[in-house]
């Protein structure tokens, strides 16, 4: 059964973790936390967020990190867990977790990119809702912290998500409707779970992809990946966010439209391009695990399912 954690309210505490990399300007986090105290959050940090000695790329080790993670989900004290920033690493925590543990005490869990795995391992091992959205350090436009606030603090479905006026147009993949449980996150990352304990399961969901700084030919490589492993074939429907920083490695080359066309198109599955949900300027927050409905043929997407529960 579907776990949904409780609605985020004024003086709830917020547990800000580091399951991948370290946060390298300490003005961004300075800033980050007093946005959410702004917004009337209590704030706490776990160890790897507190301390100065990091490992390399890493937060701490493998075994640190993890922990930190687990003790945000057996806090009785904490209501939900932002991820301070993203980088690399949270698919070497992924066995040192305790999915029974985030099962049985649902948070509302927040981040994006590397953090992908993370959604995908809580929602299959612990049937949890969780958040793709803005880190702790992300830049925050009125845009981005509207799309925040609504799934955490109301329990109602979002209905029609939208882009910002000076955001992409959203176009047709493939035509068609499709519904089903919503589930993605990072390209690059769900193309590194197959194989593995953790490879996502896509079976009749509506599946959601971002990247960042992928040249075209990479892109094609991951959704090849994914396109042999069954996984975009399986889908109810596709929706594709935004991809940026993506110019050609090398020339001649095929554009990001000529890869989306080749591999999503040539499913023949409802697709669209262009969501608001990744590395953009703008960024919904996406709840994983939840009914979502799309209409390609007209460029619109709804999520149909509450993803919180009322405190």
């Amino acid at each position: 059964m579907i776990r949904k954690p409780a609605v985020l309210r004024k003086a709830d505490m917020i547990r800000v973790v580091a399951p991948a990399g370290p946060e390298e300007d300490p003005s961004s986090l300075t800033k980050g936390l007093a946005r959410l105290r702004e917004l009337g959050f209590d704030i706490s940090l776990s160890k790897c967020v507190k301390k100065l000695k990091t490992r390399g790329y890493l937060a701490g080790t493998d075994e640190e990190r993890a922990e930190d993670l687990n003790d945000a989900f057996r806090d009785d004290k904490v209501d939900a867990v932002f991820c301070v920033t993203g980088g690399y690493g949270t698919s070497r925590i992924l066995p040192y977790l305790d999915y029974d543990l985030i099962k049985s005490n649902p948070r509302i869990f927040l981040g994006y990119s590397d953090i992908t795995t993370l959604h995908i391992a809580m929602h299959q091992k612990s049937d949890l809702v969780t958040f793709h959205g803005p880190m702790l350090t992300s830049e925050f436009t009125d845009y981005t912290l509207e799309w925040l606030l609504r799934p955490l603090q109301h329990p109602e479905p979002l209905g029609e998500l939208t882009n910002p006026s000076d955001g992409p147009i959203i176009k047709t993949i493939n035509e068609g409707k499709a519904s089903g449980k919503l589930v993605g996150g990072n390209l690059t990352l769900i193309a590194c779970t197959l194989g593995t304990p953790y490879e996502i399961d896509t079976k009749n969901k509506i599946l959601f992809l971002e990247d960042t700084e992928e040249p075209p030919y990479r892109i094609d490589r991951y959704l090849t990946q994914l396109w042999l492993g069954n996984k975009l074939q399986d889908t109810a429907g596709i929706v594709v966010g935004e991809f940026t920083k993506y110019e050609p490695a090398q020339t001649p080359s095929l554009t990001l439209w000529d890869v989306l066309k080749d591999r999503i198109g040539g499913n023949g599955k409802p697709a669209i391009y262009g969501l608001c949900c990744g590395h953009g300027k703008h960024h919904l927050t996406l709840p994983i695990g939840v009914d979502t409905r799309i209409d390609a043929t007209e460029g619109r997407i709804w999520i149909d399912e509450s993803a919180t529960s009322p405190a």
